[in-house]
């Protein structure tokens, strides 16, 4: 008797266990399918990942819509921490994002700034947060990847090309570009899944990226944060967080 017509006798006995091929729980899916084969599964799970796009507008905001979707369909908070351009409403409706799930917030200095990103993790709400004229200090980042841990939530952050020279506490950067319009060039920069160096072109659709000024929110917002920690400021200077 062949082995293989063993091994087959043996699976049909009832008091065998088989296991099932194990599904990852280090991974969230990106939404697209050849973004997950390169990062092996898809975004790090509590994790810090750092997104260094060459250009705004290029549709780097556009690679998390599908996440947004996911998190924000399930009621949870999505805080866009100094966004460079107001999202355009009708379209993150048209991808099927809960907008009343969005909460954006504007700091007027560094601590602000880092006071909010800390808060929004702190109660489990996703971050997706642009560093604007801010360096953030590596100590800095790597307590928002230990708090990303703590709370099981992820944070975005959007950095600048300049930084790529600079070590990162991230677990995951990405570098993006692009030379082709509807077409962005991603390369992964640093990474715990063994695809560093790695690149993909992911092809995006043709629809015309629109802005509307930051002061005109066509969003519904509103904060899901407890009052008595929106009150709260760091060493007195954190005004508000913008709800308009």
């Amino acid at each position: 008797m062949h082995d293989s017509e063993i091994l087959n006798n043996l699976l049909l006995n009832r008091s065998i266990w088989r296991g099932s091929k194990p599904t990852s729980e280090k991974h969230i899916p990106t939404g697209h399918p050849n973004l997950d084969v390169l990062l092996n599964g898809g975004w790090p799970k509590a994790a810090l990942v750092e997104l260094v796009s060459h250009q705004e507008g290029i549709g780097e905001l556009n690679l998390l819509l599908p996440t947004l979707e996911n998190h924000t369909q399930s009621d949870g908070l999505c805080v866009l921490l100094n966004p460079p351009h107001q999202p355009y409403a009708p379209a993150w409706e048209e991808a099927n994002i809960n907008l009343r799930q969005i909460l954006i917030v504007r700091s007027q200095n560094y601590d602000e700034w880092l006071w909010t990103a800390e808060t929004t993790i702190r109660h489990g709400a996703l971050l997706l947060a642009w560093v604007s004229r801010y360096i953030p200090r590596y100590s800095d980042l790597r307590k928002l990847k230990l708090s990303a841990l703590h709370n099981k939530q992820n944070i975005f952050l959007f950095n600048k090309v300049n930084t790529l020279s600079l070590a990162s506490p991230a677990s995951l950067r990405i570098e993006m570009y692009s030379s082709m319009l509807h077409e962005l060039f991603i390369i992964v920069r640093k990474s715990k899944d063994n695809c560093n160096g790695k690149s993909i072109k992911i092809k995006q659709t043709g629809a015309p990226i629109q802005y509307t000024s930051l002061n005109k929110l066509v969003a519904p917002i509103y904060s899901a944060f407890p009052d008595k920690d929106l009150s709260q400021k760091p060493n007195d200077s954190v005004k508000t967080l913008s709800n308009t």
